[in-house]
């Protein structure tokens, strides 16, 4: 096969070019926070019971692993997801390999990266794609030879484990492997070497396995209580979020918008694949399973947010490299007709056309980026109504007006800014999400005294307050009262008159302690 060399070329170029443009993407607040997060954990201060969040710890250890590995830098997330990613697309490929696919691979290898990279910061490197990939990884192994059987099945239910802990809504997707291995073997046309209880069982008992060790740690560093607190408690009884968008728009807006072509695409290479088996194949069957399994968990989030849906992109490109497997294989067949070859010719090349195009596309976009690469690899904007050049000075400040033992205060979502100043707070609660507790909740008192307390013991240096919680008169916010905010409150009473203007813009107002 004539084609996959230049497809694996495509590939390897292509790993610098794209590594390079990911890592001048600027990181979302939510990877931010967790940068943020990680750094603290490196300092003594584990999630949970040292920084507050509700999510659960798999994409917390990632950034931590992410910052042990390259360091505090603005890059390092980025440039650590992006191997992860390369991972992800090497296992699709596997998956199409094992699928009995020949040219769908390298297809794969070819468009992912470049699909990944130009989603952009919202998309790429959040937790739900993140996920997703780690799910195809899995479905990979379901797939995997019958001598290593029950060995890559425990591997999938390991690999299962991880996604949950990543986003538990995908927690569904182990009770559809369950299922498709319940089913009777004339119904999946495939064999197995073990029994079904076998198999089921070692997939579960890896899972549990997993869990089991990650709550082992959580009960080793002592955090088990402020897990379930924030995660369970807080999420149930306060946490609301933001109201949900149109979750039908969304939907739209991604597949038949942003990514239309190769909505198409895919969809064609779904009808040709199902066509072409005359039937739901197992590996099929995987797929359209973990479709489902994304579904839901857009569905039980009820958010209507886009990256929620960052799970399709892998699959919509392995159906899509599945569409020119097909179209080539129509074309090289012995019995095919000269017109008939013609006309499957000018499809496939009305399909590459049309993927080069939309590739492209995505790219151009992107064209910034690759210009400021003579600036260096420092991010090329921020997503904090922030300049670049003013959260290089609020990190300059930050770090010559404070030594590396002085707390510095957040109140909302730049946490690059600490993160990149290298300050810790002095108190856990850095997501403004913790404002939506109310004096009914179960720890408010306690949470909030904490908060006071930490205020108190450290007596911050500096008191960045971002301009969404100050508004157009930022004297009149900080002596005023703000009702179900009790951290902000906090904070403007411990401030009262000993903190002055240090440096403000549109982005808000960094507060300077004037007494000793």
């Amino acid at each position: 096969m004539r084609a996959h060399r230049p497809l694996l070329a495509i590939w390897l170029l292509s790993i610098p070019i794209l590594g390079l443009l990911y890592i001048k993407i600027a990181p979302s607040p939510d990877q931010a926070q967790f940068n943020y997060m990680a750094w603290m954990a490196t300092k003594g201060y584990p999630f949970y019971a040292g920084s507050f969040d509700m999510n659960w710890p798999g994409g917390m250890i990632l950034h931590k692993i992410a910052v042990q590995l390259f360091g505090p830098s603005a890059e390092a997330w980025h440039l650590f997801d992006f191997i992860l990613m390369q991972l992800v697309t090497v296992m699709a490929a596997l998956f199409l390999h094992r699928a009995r696919f020949t040219l769908a691979p390298f297809v794969t290898l070819a468009l992912y990266p470049a699909i990944y990279v130009t989603a952009g910061g919202w998309m790429a490197g959040q937790r739900d794609i993140i996920a997703v990939g780690v799910l195809i990884a899995a479905c990979s192994m379901m797939l995997a030879p019958r001598s290593q059987e029950l060995r890559s099945m425990a591997l999938a239910g390991a690999l299962v484990a991880m996604a949950v802990l990543i986003r538990p809504t995908y927690v569904s997707f182990l009770a559809g492997l369950a299922l498709l291995e319940l089913l009777p073997a004339q119904w999946t046309r495939l064999t197995r070497r073990t029994g079904p209880i076998a198999r089921v069982g070692t997939l579960v008992l890896t899972f549990c396995l997993v869990i089991a060790a990650i709550a082992t740690a959580g009960a080793w560093i002592g955090n088990l209580d402020d897990f379930y607190q924030q995660t369970v408690s807080f999420t149930l009884s306060a946490y609301m979020g933001s109201p949900a968008r149109n979750m039908t728009k969304t939907v739209t807006d991604l597949l038949l918008g942003a990514y239309h072509w190769v909505f198409a695409l895919g969809l064609t290479g779904l009808g040709l694949w199902i066509w072409r088996s005359r039937r739901l194949e197992y590996p099929l069957l995987l797929l359209l399973g973990l479709t489902a399994a994304i579904a839901l968990s857009y569905t039980v989030q009820h958010k209507g947010f886009g990256y929620h849906l960052g799970g399709v992109l892998p699959i919509l490109v392995m159906l899509t490299a599945i569409a020119f497997d097909e179209v080539r294989r129509f074309i090289s067949e012995p019995s095919r007709t000269a017109p008939g070859r013609r006309l499957g010719s000018a499809v496939l090349a009305g399909m590459a056309l049309l993927t080069l195009t939309g590739t492209g596309a995505k790219l151009i976009h992107h064209r910034e980026q690759f210009l400021d690469l003579r600036n260096g690899l420092a991010p090329l904007g921020t997503y904090s109504n922030l300049t670049e050049a003013e959260q290089l000075r609020l990190v300059e400040i930050i770090r010559s007006r404070t030594s590396p033992d002085e707390r510095v205060v957040l109140y909302g979502t730049a946490y690059q800014i600490p993160y990149l100043a290298q300050r810790l707070p002095p108190y856990r609660f850095i997501n403004p999400a913790v404002e939506q507790i109310s004096p009914d909740f179960a720890y408010y008192a306690a949470w909030t005294k904490e908060a006071e307390d930490g205020l108190r013991i450290s007596r911050p240096k500096l008191i960045l307050v971002m301009e969404d919680a100050l508004g157009e008169n930022p004297e009149a916010a900080r002596r005023t009262r703000t009702d179900g905010r009790p951290i902000f409150n906090a904070i403007k009473s411990y401030m009262g008159d000993d903190y002055r203007i240090a440096y403000e813009g549109p982005f808000g107002v960094l507060y300077e302690r004037t007494v000793t």
